[in-house]
């Protein structure tokens, strides 16, 4: 890379530095710290020297460095999607409202982050971050509105980031918050990116956390860097190379090694990179929230704006997209490595002792105040040591990449339970390129199965480690693990009538594929066996879920042994005008067997209506007796394409006549 010249002598800062080689010291520079005695060639370290003063100025000039280029580039925030802003449409500098910070999520988002970690030590669990996240009451978008929509569902972190539940998953949103982290970890770029790492993943996952790493470990660097050039290494080489975001990166990197215009640059990056924005807001449109993409705009702007603070926020605001979020990081960056005593004082006029960030009690003060503590926190744990207000920190001059991760690389999978008094259906969330070959379940019990849904019956109480391997076309395998509890088991039932035939409906678990329907009908499955035929919506259960397109949907009982079923009585529900049946005939009986779900031979009288409106089917609450053969099963299913416009089906009751197998 060719070295960025840096015009204002103003902004250096001379640290002491002493080289720790095995046991000799020196002046030296990284380069010649390949000690012969060193047994970790990822470990060679030198010694710096910063003063909590200087740390003070460095932490304020990023927050502050932030501000300018979010409050700066608000204006112009996604209105240029795939174009670059035109010169004579850049807002202007002058007379910026610098309290407009106070306003920008770019900023406020950052802060539950900082107090959780406040209250529970740098080093808590990701979980109390999640917490706090989880409980914010501040608007969000993207990322960041899934995750927190994932966390009060009770999908924790990391999953709440992940691209099994969070279709944002590669969105711009950790890079947007991450600065505070880099500001905790002077000098330390790996102890940085990983940290980062970590705690992306409560939003994002593979280049959406690659986002915060890359930010984060410039962040890092910039305490002590020489110049421009020392902080980007640092974000790149913490990018695992063969990942998405690295090649974009190093493409930039190409691009003005090659003497590239910045802006031929970014045409060159437009072309390749344009459309390949996953997030499904923004699929049919110019607009880009990829996060490789918006940092690729990040090292545009420090690449190319050689030093000068005010040009750097200006070229990567200019890149489009978002256009404040990418030169607020650019800002933040370079008011850290200057630190804000070299800024410009347009850049200052901010109330830091009684503007308070919109949706807390937090101050600029407070937030630079709480970066500082936490920054002693990090420094005290790794041993360092602060002597007359200067702290001397070891630093790792061998950045290594963070862990590789890449959306769809392989599959991605989530077991789903529903554990009802020992009864167990599984099924299993996926996310894949390619087709999926083969399924294994491992109840925990001996039982294994090879269907992609499971039903299953434990025996006995207790718990039960489940393990489902999933193999794709190309031989690329995933594992997931689930553990559940069984402190009832559903075979303890009322022996009383035993071995007589009977309605068993309440000795069953009731199912159903739709658990949270939304229309007027009953929200809970034990209407189809209270006895209750007819009625108001209340007595029936009805699946109307705002579907847009027919899908096959059921309702089923698990049996708490194996019983000979010889009828099924069916009533189905309320009819509406947008659904309410199954159409076109298309009702099927099946019975589980060995854990799968067989088609059987039944007739029903009367017979079922073909057709797919409402005046095809009779009056509500109609019933429809299925006999059968005597079969042998453990849960019998009543399944089908749900009916009308809306497709859905309904039920009242379902009755079940069987006895136990001899």
């Amino acid at each position: 890379m060719k070295k960025l010249l840096l015009f204002l002598l103003a902004f250096l800062f001379t640290f002491s530095v002493t080289a720790c080689e095995g046991g000799k010291q020196g002046n030296s520079t990284p380069s010649d710290l390949n000690s012969e005695n060193s047994t970790d060639e990822s470990i060679v370290t030198i010694e710096k020297q910063i003063s909590n003063d200087e740390l003070y100025d460095k932490i304020l000039g990023s927050w502050v460095g932030q501000a300018a280029g979010v409050v700066w580039g608000a204006p112009t925030e996604f209105v240029y999607g795939g174009r670059i802003i035109p010169e004579n449409e850049v807002p202007s500098s002058d007379n910026l409202d610098m309290n407009g910070m106070f306003t920008q999520d770019d900023l406020y988002v950052e802060i539950p982050f900082i107090q959780a970690m406040l209250e529970n030590g740098v080093d808590c669990d990701i979980k109390y971050l999640a917490d706090a996240f989880k409980e914010t009451t501040f608007p969000l978008w993207h990322a960041n509105l899934a995750s927190r929509d994932n966390l009060k569902a009770g999908i924790e972190a990391p999953l709440s980031g992940n691209p099994l539940y969070n279709d944002h998953s590669d969105d711009i949103d950790w890079q947007i918050e991450a600065d505070f982290v880099g500001h905790m970890y002077p000098g330390l770029i790996n102890e940085a990116a990983q940290k980062a790492f970590e705690i992306g993943h409560i939003m994002n996952y593979g280049d959406g956390v690659y986002g915060g790493v890359f930010v984060t470990a410039m962040h890092a660097a910039a305490f002590f860097a020489e110049d421009i050039d020392e902080i980007i290494d640092a974000g790149i080489n913490s990018i695992p190379e063969g990942t998405t975001f690295r090649q974009i990166m190093d493409d930039v990197m190409k691009c003005y090694d090659e003497g590239k215009t910045w802006e031929e640059c970014w045409q060159v990056i437009e072309t390749k990179w344009g459309k390949t924005d996953t997030c499904i807001n923004l699929a049919s449109s110019d607009l880009n929230i990829d996060a490789k993409m918006n940092s690729a705009y990040i090292l545009i702007g420090l690449l190319y704006g050689e030093g000068d603070f005010e040009e750097s926020i200006k070229i990567s605001m200019r890149c489009g997209q978002d256009s404040d979020c990418n030169p607020s990081s650019v800002g933040a960056i370079l008011g850290n490595f200057y630190g804000y005593k070299a800024l410009d004082s347009k850049w200052k006029n901010i109330d830091m002792e009684d503007g308070k960030f919109q949706y807390t009690e937090y101050t600029l003060d407070n937030c630079v105040q709480g970066n500082i503590t936490l920054l002693n926190q990090v420094l005290s744990a790794k041993g360092f040591t602060e002597s007359n207000g200067m702290w001397t920190i070891n630093i790792n001059t061998v950045i290594k990449p963070v862990e590789f991760e890449q959306r769809n690389d392989t599959p991605a999978i989530d077991i789903i339970a529903d554990n009802q008094n020992g009864a167990v259906v599984l099924s299993v969330k996926i996310i894949a390129t390619g087709e999926i070959k083969s399924f294994e379940w491992n109840m925990g019990d001996e039982t294994i199965y090879t269907t992609e849904d499971v039903f299953h019956v434990y025996k006995a109480v207790g718990e039960y480690k489940i393990t489902c391997k999933v193999t794709d076309a190309d031989d690329n395998v995933v594992i997931a693990e689930k553990t559940i509890n069984v402190d009832k088991i559903i075979s303890d039932y009322d022996k009383t009538d035993a071995g007589t035939v009977r309605n068993i409906a309440s000795i069953s678990i009731p199912l159903c594929n739709v658990k949270d329907p939304k229309g007027v009908g009953a929200k809970n499955l034990s209407v189809l066996s209270d006895g209750i035929k007819t009625g108001g919506s209340a007595v029936q259960y009805d699946t109307f879920d705002y579907a847009t397109k027919p899908y096959e949907q059921y309702f089923a009982y698990l049996f708490p042994v194996e019983f000979k079923v010889s009828s099924v009585i069916f009533t189905e529900g309320m009819h509406f005008n947008n659904g309410g049946w199954f159409q076109n005939g298309d009702i099927r009986l099946e019975t589980l067997v060995d854990g799968e779900w067989i088609e059987i031979q039944g007739t029903s009288s009367p017979d079922y209506p073909n057709g797919d409106t409402t005046g095809i089917f009779g009056s509500a609450f109609e019933s429809y007796t299925f006999d059968i053969d005597d079969y042998v099963c453990s849960g019998i299913r009543i399944i089908g394409i749900g009916g009308g416009s809306a497709s859905f089906i309904s039920a009242a009751e379902i009755e079940v006549f069987a006895t136990e197998v001899e």
